[in-house]
């Protein structure tokens, strides 16, 4: 797999406040619908630097604004394109998600990017030609000053006919563009992150059980460089039993967080205990919460179970060790024999 050379510059966008790029893989393969599509980013006079790859608007309030994309098709025949406007969103590891996805929005998020864009949902370029796609921006005329970002996805799909229901759009490439947009409303650089602890709770993940912190970021930038520390203690009790730690993360604005902390080696019994949670970010954040939470009697039954299926089977590992050692042992004798019959061999020679 390789990335897609020629609109390089298209698939990594990095916003002022924007540190991660935004990336965009195809498959070097002419079967590939996506091999024949490619883009370009019609700048507006409000952009503010034309080489970035992507839309950085300065905006006011109330402001409505039409912004323009360029659909090339380099195939052989027409190709469909299916057009998705997604909100920014954080995911559970910390990064910032462009794409389409199932993560929740915050109830935070008043303007949100997905309300505020809007644009065909999809369109055909014939073969071998071009196409213009118009995005309408309207901001709300009474909004504070604030960061807005989303991503737009480029993805072909094939008309699929059917007796029943006529046309159908199926998706058949996994792969698609991603063009970034971030609206700047009025003056953003004195804005500060702020954070705020929403739960947490027990829940399942990958068919483990998981301590969940639930965390908003609550105004309108992005919060980066952010690290955080868990550490959960039995009620009223000063032995840390979990620990967990993550750094070098970011969210989205009016975004929120589930960080999983991972339960099922730690033979945690029913009770209440303490989750101690600090956040900071690189330009000087800081956070702290101390929270209660019940582990009932199911799901320390949960616990424990999951703990016995991790632990290894201390017979077979005997064996496999014995085994191991075994083959060891044999092929060094042999090793020996071979090489002790080739010097007897030599010296019988001379």
């Amino acid at each position: 797999m390789k990335r897609h050379q020629t609109y390089l510059i298209g698939l990594f966008f990095c916003l002022a406040l924007f540190v991660d790029p935004i990336k965009s893989i195809a498959k070097q393969d002419t079967s590939n619908l996506i091999d024949g599509l490619s883009y370009e980013v019609l700048y507006p006079e409000n952009q503010k630097d034309k080489k970035l790859g992507y839309f950085d608007l300065a905006m006011k309030p109330g402001q409505e604004q039409k912004v323009s994309l360029k659909l090339y098709n380099a195939l052989a025949k027409e190709l469909t394109v299916q057009i998705r406007l997604n909100t920014a969103k954080t995911n559970s590891i910390g990064k910032v998600e462009y794409g389409p996805n199932n993560l929740q929005k915050d109830a935070s998020l008043i303007n949100d990017f997905a309300t505020i864009v809007k644009g065909p949902t999809k369109v055909v370029i014939p073969s071998g030609n071009s196409k213009q796609v118009d995005l309408m921006i309207t901001l709300p005329k009474e909004m504070n000053d604030g960061l807005i970002a989303g991503g737009i996805q480029l993805q072909p799909v094939v008309d699929h006919e059917s007796n029943d229901q006529g046309k159908k759009d199926i998706v058949i490439n996994e792969f698609a563009f991603l063009v970034g947009m971030l609206l700047r409303v009025g003056d953003t650089n004195s804005i500060k992150p702020e954070l705020k602890l929403n739960k947490t709770y027990i829940a399942f993940k990958d068919k483990k059980s998981h301590l969940f912190v639930n965390i908003s970021n609550i105004h309108p930038v992005y919060v980066e460089g952010m690290s955080i520390d868990i550490q959960v203690r039995k009620a009223n009790k000063q032995k840390v039993l979990v620990e967990y730690q993550k750094k070098e993360m970011r969210m989205a604005p009016n975004s929120m967080i589930d960080f999983p902390v991972d339960l099922t080696d730690k033979g945690l019994s029913a009770g209440t205990y303490s989750a101690q949670v600090k956040v900071t970010s690189k330009k000087g954040g800081n956070w702290s919460w101390t929270e209660d939470f019940t582990i009932n009697t199911l799901e320390a039954g949960s616990l424990n179970m999951q703990l016995k299926e991790n632990k290894p089977d201390t017979k077979q590992t005997f064996w496999v060790i014995f085994l191991l050692l075994c083959v060891g042992a044999l092929v060094f004798i042999l090793s020996y024999k071979v090489i002790k019959r080739k010097k007897t061999e030599n010296e019988k020679r001379r």
